[in-house]
């Protein structure tokens, strides 16, 4: 059975009322560009071209949530870690998971990660996750609290490498504290 078929039994199996959930595709593109500029957000067009080349590949899967034909949110799914730790151990990451501010709080986000979860199930009894440490990430921080992710222990990094004692790094999107979670 392919991915395509698994994800649409698994939608199927949701109640989704409003919320369409599909695989990333070319046409999804000009609409997530769009959503992220609004808010000010850099996301080009260049991030998506690369995440469909991925997903053709099976390197990461990437699924769109689509609230009453208005892009919600997406979530991707990659195989292979560049966070050393889950890279070591097989952990599939979920490495770019947002939902726009006007659609939180609605259930999308969790239905991004029950997909995601699922799918990783397959592969791994494991999944992992880093969230940014500032206030932009508070929503995302406590839901993966809620849903079981617990920190690795292993403590923050900045672009993927540890953080010493007693250095500094820059409060941006890429200091990040590492979580997993089992998923049998």
């Amino acid at each position: 059975m392919t991915i395509k078929k698994r994800v649409q039994e698994k939608l199927s199996e949701m109640p989704l009322t409003t919320c369409e959930v599909s695989f990333l595709q070319q046409n999804h593109v000009p609409l997530l560009v769009t959503a992220f500029a609004e808010l000010g957000w850099d996301k080009p067009a260049s991030l998506y071209q690369q995440y469909l080349a991925e997903q053709e590949n099976h390197q990461r899967c990437v699924w769109v949530a689509l609230q009453e034909g208005s892009f919600a949110g997406y979530i991707t799914l990659k195989w292979q870690s560049e966070y050393a730790p889950f890279h070591q151990q097989y952990i599939p990451e979920i490495s770019d998971f947002n939902v726009l501010p006007t659609f939180r709080k609605q259930g999308i986000g969790s239905k991004l990660l029950d997909l995601a979860e699922a799918e990783a199930r397959k592969k791994s009894t494991l999944i992992g996750i880093g969230v940014g440490l500032y206030a932009d990430y508070g929503d995302a921080q406590r839901l993966y609290v809620r849903r079981g992710y617990v920190p690795d222990g292993l403590g923050i990094t900045y672009n993927y490498q540890s953080i010493d004692p007693g250095n500094t790094a820059r409060l941006d999107d890429d200091l990040v504290l590492w979580f997993r979670k089992e998923i049998i």
